[in-house]
């Protein structure tokens, strides 16, 4: 099950979480940041976010995990089911395919291209694991242009903006036919299909 494994490739390693009270503490504290307290809007106190692992890890459909790069603690991710979630009404969407939240929660390690290897990693994965899955989805919060930058040079294409309840997204899809090989360079062209909107320095979320 999605919500008990997810086998990443080195330097990469994931650990599922239950909603203990001190994985609570470490979320309450990674987003309070204010860096992502703008993009996740989700800056809620310890219990809460116990509360909310819980009810992430207890549905079966994905899960919440801790992603460490080298051992040192890298991102926070959310794989969920899109058929079931906020953006089901934009795409037809299988009942296998998966979608995945992220937040880097050392800033330190960001700027430093990271973001862009770990979710080629990641969508990889997730097609390796689950056979059946024809899409992976993500939808960043549409003023976080680095993140979707980390998305288009990791081979989620831009699909449209959309209306969440908490955020205007910007919805990134990869369909099985389009993941890049483990060892594909950057694709070019990546800020003209933003629009050639400048540069942003706000870390991946």
């Amino acid at each position: 099950m999605i919500a008990d494994r997810l086998d990443l490739p080195t330097p990469w390693a994931a650990r599922p979480l239950s909603g203990t009270a001190e994985e609570g503490r470490l979320l309450s504290r990674w987003m309070g940041q204010e860096y992502l307290a703008e993009t996740w809007h989700q800056a809620w106190p310890q219990e809460r976010w116990s509360d909310e692992l819980r009810r992430l890890h207890e549905s079966r459909e994905g899960g919440p995990f801790l992603i460490t790069y080298e051992g040192r603690r890298f991102a926070y991710v959310e794989v969920y089911r899109p058929l079931h979630s906020d953006i089901a009404a934009f795409q037809p969407w299988s009942r296998h395919d998966l979608g995945f939240h992220l937040a880097i929660v050392d800033r330190a390690l960001t700027g430093r291209g990271l973001g862009t290897a770990f979710v080629s990693d990641l969508v990889r994965t997730l097609f390796r694991c689950s056979p059946e899955v024809e899409r992976v989805a993500a939808e960043p919060d549409v003023r976080n242009l680095a993140c979707r930058r980390v998305m288009e040079r990791a081979g989620m294409s831009w699909v449209r903006t959309v209306r969440l309840p908490h955020k205007e997204a910007a919805l990134h899809v990869c369909p099985r036919s389009g993941v890049l090989p483990a060892s594909a360079p950057e694709r070019p062209g990546v800020a003209a299909s933003l629009g050639g909107q400048p540069t942003a320095r706000r870390p991946a979320a």
